[in-house]
């Protein structure tokens, strides 16, 4: 059988964590007495390049992290036995320092305990420059680790607070951070990776990295872990060690163009003439380990048969870098002003966006400016043709997750499934009405189905979309600033209903409720509709006599800005549906300070809290709606109050910030289905605060 040479792999020796010296010295004894002995990894260099024949029975042993307890228990136990070990160290935490010996150094800590006290300028418990010359004066080989053993975090999946943290994350946040979310970690060398951008007292934003950017730190750090250890050891050839045994094609091509000979892995198989000097296969020694344990692990890994057949190998994670956003849509309806906000979103977040939309819809223009590549494709109906367009796109362009809106759009990314696209697909429903009979049949070749409401949701879990498939990420408000809502002590008051004169959107209700108010006696009322065509108006004539109709003002269909602009001047968003799922509209009122007086249907309730930040009355109830109407007409502290609630809302909950971010933890692969903090951000009305200096909008 061929000669394999096996690589052994530990960290710190002490009573506190890694390996005990006594089973530290047991493995050793079990070494000998099995007949092995010793060589460098320098040797193993030449063993694997051709230059050096395999001897029988050799063994490498290294040392990762570079933990004082190395110089203290392990070195002394190689040297009674004539062996040598290879050390790794951190070049950014060996610093200048005598020599030190258990009396002298430290109390010994728990290697993450020794790297979060690294982070903070505490490197008292790594080698220092001493113990790295005194260590190679007695035969020992050290190289480098990386400067720092820098994290990033690799997903979005799953926060964990800082106690559960994994020890890397701690180095990803600066010093002295609050109890902020920490994720999944990997090597900042291979993965590009999710870092916090932040402003002072903000909560961070997670931001990936550009490969561009990666590749540039790689750069930076292996010149210097270079520099700094060829300063100490003097060696013209230098070996390197993966943290975590983690590697790809770009920090290994950068590693190379730094000029080190080869590198160490955690992968395991044969080490012999011929293996990849930059994938040298280690096996990892766990703490609780015997010396039987060694004795067999030698032999496993001593010849290549039996190396060949306990092949382990690192896969990388896949990592989300680039989404592409499709619809078939020939108008910027509230879903397709979402897809935008979502595009807007994931460009804040670092990632490659592409929209698939037709040639000839508005949505190019609220494209314009952005930075998404379009790509424009007229035949949705043509579902064959449509799904093989969107293969070939997700093939030629490298696109990790497809994101569809709208029918015809969806049926092409799942055709594209079937046809062998290799992305995620998520399908978006953000209206509360039945969908088609085997619509459940096409979410099942879709990697998830995102919601804007739990009640949306509901609808599709009744309709037999599997519950593993069903998320609820809810809308974001998007719009201008207007800035905080001041409180007014004006007469009068304006309430505004947005919608159209379907039955379902319940501007009858609005008009029934509107004629109780001034049968009542409305004084200093006035009522604003917006989106009811006035070829529609007719229908309503009954609802429309006397004094209604004197005080109602209908704008029509009017653009999106100049409905903000109606928002602006009103005092209370009043919203009559019998169906509906979450309205764009009701987040841009909320922004602007009105209180909603709302029916509480589909996803409705799911952000207005009744008397917290609006009221709730029941489907076609306009004597509900009337009645609260009222009260908020007659209490322009409470109205203002309650609109604050509604703007904490939007500007803490229902941000494209927080959308971006719950949209890339569904498309790392998490169920999300999490209902809005809505008490959490909102004081009870009679606790806010007002200025008595009331002023008009």
């Amino acid at each position: 059988m061929s000669i394999s040479i096996p690589v052994l792999c530990y960290h710190n020796v002490s009573d506190v964590d890694g390996h005990t010296p006594a089973m530290f010295c047991e493995h050793l004894d079990a070494m000998v007495d099995a007949g092995y002995r010793t060589i460098t990894g320098g040797e193993l260099l030449k063993v694997v390049r051709g230059d050096m024949k395999p001897p029988k029975k050799s063994v490498v042993l290294t040392f990762d992290d570079g933990h004082i307890s190395n110089w203290l228990h392990a070195v002394p136990e190689l040297e009674k036995r004539g062996m040598t070990g290879t050390f790794f160290t951190l070049a950014d935490y060996t610093v200048p320092g005598a020599v030190r010996t258990a009396d002298t150094a430290p109390p010994l800590l728990r290697m993450q305990d020794s790297l979060r006290a690294a982070f903070t300028g505490d490197l008292s418990q790594f080698l220092n420059e001493d113990e790295i010359r005194a260590m190679l004066s007695r035969g020992m080989e050290v190289f480098s680790h990386g400067r720092a053993h820098q994290g990033a975090f690799i997903s979005l999946k799953s926060p964990r607070a800082i106690r559960d943290a994994h020890w890397a994350s701690w180095a990803i946040y600066p010093p002295g951070i609050p109890d902020w979310p920490h994720y999944r970690v990997g090597s900042a060398y291979v993965y590009d990776g999710y870092w916090p951008m932040h402003g002072p007292g903000e909560f961070p934003r997670m931001v990936k990295r550009s490969e561009a950017d990666r590749r540039e730190f790689c750069r930076r750090d292996f010149r210097r872990s270079m520099e700094r250890i060829r300063e100490l050891n003097g060696l013209d050839e230098q070996l390197f060690c993966w943290p975590w045994g983690q590697f790809d094609a770009v920090s290994e091509a950068e590693l190379k163009k730094a000029g080190f000979a080869g590198a160490f892995t955690l992968e395991r198989q044969a080490n012999r003439p011929g293996t990849d000097p930059f994938r040298i296969n280690r096996v990892g020694v766990g703490g609780g380990k015997d010396g039987k344990w060694m004795q067999s692990r030698l032999r496993m890994y001593s010849n290549t048969l039996t190396a060949g057949l306990f092949v382990k190998r690192f896969r990388k994670r896949a990592e989300v870098g680039s989404v592409l956003y499709a619809t078939d849509s020939d108008k910027v309806s509230g879903g397709s002003r979402q897809m935008v906000n979502n595009i807007k979103a994931m460009i804040a977040s670092g990632l490659k966006v592409y929209a698939l939309i037709k040639p000839d819809t508005p949505i190019n223009g609220a494209l314009e400016g952005l930075d998404v590549e379009v790509v424009h494709f007229d035949r949705f109906r043509k579902y064959r043709e449509a799904g093989k367009f969107l293969k070939r796109l997700v093939e030629e362009k490298g696109i990790d997750v497809v994101h569809t809106f709208h029918n015809r759009a969806y049926k092409a990314g799942v055709l594209a499934r079937l046809m062998g696209a290799k992305c995620k697909l998520f399908i978006n429903r953000g209206v509360i009405s039945r969908p088609n009979t085997v619509f459940f049949l096409w979410t099942r070749m879709a990697d998830g189905v995102i919601a804007n409401s739990a009640q949306c949701a509901e609808v599709l879990r009744g309709h037999h979309v599997k519950e593993s498939l069903l998320n609820v990420v809810y809308n974001a408000y998007v719009g201008p600033d207007h800035g905080d809502p001041r409180p007014r002590k004006k007469r009068g008051c304006r309430f505004i209903y947005v919608g159209n004169s379907v039955h379902i959107k319940g501007f009858d209700v609005f008009l029934r409720a509107a004629n109780l108010l001034c049968e009542e006696g409305a004084r200093d009322m006035e009522f604003v509709s917006v989106g009811v065509d006035e070829d529609k108006l007719h229908k309503f004539d009954d609802l429309l006599a006397g004094p209604v109709r004197e005080r109602l003002r209908n704008t029509g269909t009017i653009p999106h800005e100049q409905v903000l602009d109606e928002l602006r001047f009103a005092d209370v968003y009043v919203m009559t549906s019998r169906m509906e799922s979450l309205p764009n509209t009701l987040l841009e009122g909320f922004d602007l300070g009105l209180p909603a007086v709302c029916t509480s249907v589909g996803g409705v309730p799911e952000v207005v809290r009744d008397g917290i930040n609006g009221f709730l009355c029941a489907s076609d109830d306009a004597e509900c709606v009337a009645a609260r109407m009222r009260e908020l007409a007659e209490d322009p502290i409470r109205r203002h109050a309650m609109g604050v609630n509604g703007r904490n809302v939007v500007r803490r909950l229902l941000t494209p910030e927080v959308k971006g971010f719950n949209l890339m933890r569904v498309y790392m692969g998490e169920r999300l289905f999490e209902p809005l903090a809505v008490e959490d951000v909102a004081a009870p009305p009679e606790s806010v605060e007002t200025d008595h200096d009331h002023s008009e909008h």
